[in-house]
């Protein structure tokens, strides 16, 4: 595989992590329901690690004398600001797994190169790791309860 194609690949991939829905919630202001002030935190640490993958990325593009191009973030025209955290959670896990679906056809492409196929496959696994952190954010809360109807009494 020539350096073209594997600055490519890359690319793709750090376009998928730059300009996540995980990246944006953050700025997006979202409405945090009382009881998930965790899932925030959690949705922090996912952004937080997202930044560390793009350093990794950028550094391995720079290493093959490419240039890093993270395009533009995919739902620009949405408007995705107050909304609910389990929303955006929800709508966060949708592109996630956009995102893993592209890497797992990477994969077969770089299976040549051992240190690109090895990064790829531990950014595969954080990717399916913070897709289960963001259904289990996402999940709505149970119903609550209808009030029992008290029965008529007889005269």
């Amino acid at each position: 595989m020539d350096r073209a194609t594997k600055v490519a690949i890359l690319n793709r991939v750090l376009h998928g992590t730059v300009n996540s829905v995980v990246q944006y919630i953050e700025v997006a202001t979202p409405h945090v329901p009382a009881g998930l002030e965790e899932g925030r935190r959690k949705l922090q640490e996912l952004r937080d690690a997202e930044a560390r993958t793009a350093t990794e990325i950028t550094d391995l593009v720079a290493a093959l004398d490419g240039v890093p191009e993270v395009g533009v973030f995919p739902y620009w025209n949405v408007d995705l600001n107050y909304l609910d955290l389990r929303f955006l959670a929800r709508f966060a896990a949708q592109h996630q797994e956009k995102v893993i679906a592209e890497i797992e056809g990477d994969l077969d492409l770089v299976r040549g190169d051992p240190r690109l196929h090895g990064t790829l496959s531990r950014i595969l696994e954080e990717k399916r790791a913070h897709l289960d952190v963001l259904k289990e954010i996402g999940t709505p809360p149970p119903p609550k309860p209808k009030p029992e109807k008290k029965a008529a009494k007889a005269e």
